[in-house]
């Protein structure tokens, strides 16, 4: 009896270890979609033709917009303003498929940036 009760609570225990690595699994595929998802603006100084120095903006991102990129040349010149010299965006499509499994998986990114020069 001592030792179903053992084993019963070994069994338990394990249950909930399993439990709780499942729970965190599902957290942390939650937060890399939404990372994934919400994307941010990445500004990073570039020389110029002329010698200047402009800043390469990227927000990449499914849900951000181009307004991401707009506003953080905002606020990068501030009242000064900025020329916009380019503008690019695409999405990125990929895919798995694998038949003999009958799995096929389909996603993609989209990314935008823009280079700017403050006046």
């Amino acid at each position: 009896m001592a030792n179903a009760q053992q084993r019963l609570k070994e069994i338990t225990t394990q249950m909930q270890v399993v439990a709780s690595k499942k729970k965190l699994q599902t957290i942390l595929l939650i937060g890399a979609a939404l990372a994934a998802l919400t994307g941010c603006a990445i500004e990073r100084q570039a020389y110029l033709p002329d010698g200047t120095i402009g800043h390469s903006i990227s927000c990449d991102g499914a849900a951000v917009g181009m307004n991401v990129c707009f506003e953080k040349a905002g606020s990068i010149c501030g009242s000064r303003g900025y020329k916009l010299l380019n503008r690019d965006g695409q999405v990125v499509y990929s895919g798995v498929a694998m038949p003999n499994q009958g799995y096929a998986g389909f996603g993609g990114f989209s990314t935008k940036s823009i280079l700017i020069k403050c006046n």
